[in-house]
């Protein structure tokens, strides 16, 4: 009865977070159920080691805030660094810092941001996500809280993920999810290579590579090759400046 009772419960949590009216209401609500201080959500695109966060949603002080863009410590917070590469969440104590981010973390807390912390990294095509819970609570309370919730974390922010995509392109998210061999063969059409060597290069028939190259087309919405390949840029599905594996990952 207890199992199902906590069950129930969160199902009525992850039902508040999927209906509430933005990112930031959802980020509200999960901090209440959980009594967590802060939280953020980013989205990133990233190609290679190029990373642009365009997209974020913070319940910190807007002081803080304020501070943080204005002395550009998205530069140094390892919090952030280490989110964007990571694929599994962390607790804030296993992120080493390093020398030059110890005065911003300094700064942090100086204004009101808890030493305690969890990011559960999200990768959803050429995207990825961090979601980071902020705690002021004491170390031993907060890795009690991790051990319990850590699995109710992980579900709730793929659904701020979601929400955040929506909140973002409505239905009709632009990013496609284009296979690797889909990805290959615009990579090397980017480069200027022609259906002949795309099939050489990759070991493909030249009926075979014709056929990603028309699909990759169409669930780009394109027209042609070359305007596949541009779009395909432009949503950084491929990087033709990169290997071959970056664009194919």
């Amino acid at each position: 009865m207890e199992n199902l009772r906590v069950r129930e419960e969160f199902e009525g949590l992850s039902h508040a977070v999927q209906n509430a009216p933005s990112v930031y209401d959802a980020l509200r609500i999960l901090e209440v159920a959980y009594g967590i201080d802060s939280s953020t959500y980013h989205l990133a695109l990233t190609v290679a080691d190029v990373v642009d966060t365009p997209y974020v949603r913070t319940t910190y002080r807007d002081a803080w805030v304020a501070r943080y863009l204005v002395r550009g410590y998205a530069k140094v917070d390892p919090i952030l660094r280490e989110g964007l590469i990571r694929q599994l969440p962390f607790d804030w104590r296993e992120v080493e810092v390093p020398s030059a981010a110890h005065d911003f973390l300094h700064d942090a807390q100086e204004h009101g941001v808890g030493a305690n912390g969890y990011s559960i990294p999200i990768v959803d095509k050429k995207r990825r996500a961090l979601l980071s819970l902020n705690s002021r609570k004491p170390a031993s309370e907060w890795s009690k809280m991790v051990q319990e919730y850590h699995q109710e974390w992980l579900d709730l922010a793929f659904l701020i993920h979601r929400k955040a995509v929506f909140e973002l392109h409505g239905e009709h998210d632009p990013i496609p999810q284009l296979g690797p061999r889909e990805k290959e063969c615009l990579h090397w059409a980017a480069l200027g290579k022609t259906n002949d060597e795309i099939a050489e290069i990759l070991g493909l028939s030249m009926h075979t590579t014709q056929r990603y190259l028309m699909s990759a087309r169409h669930k780009l919405g394109a027209a042609s090759t070359t305007s596949a390949t541009a779009l395909a840029i432009q949503l950084r599905l491929i990087n033709p400046y990169g290997s071959t594996q970056d664009s194919g990952s």
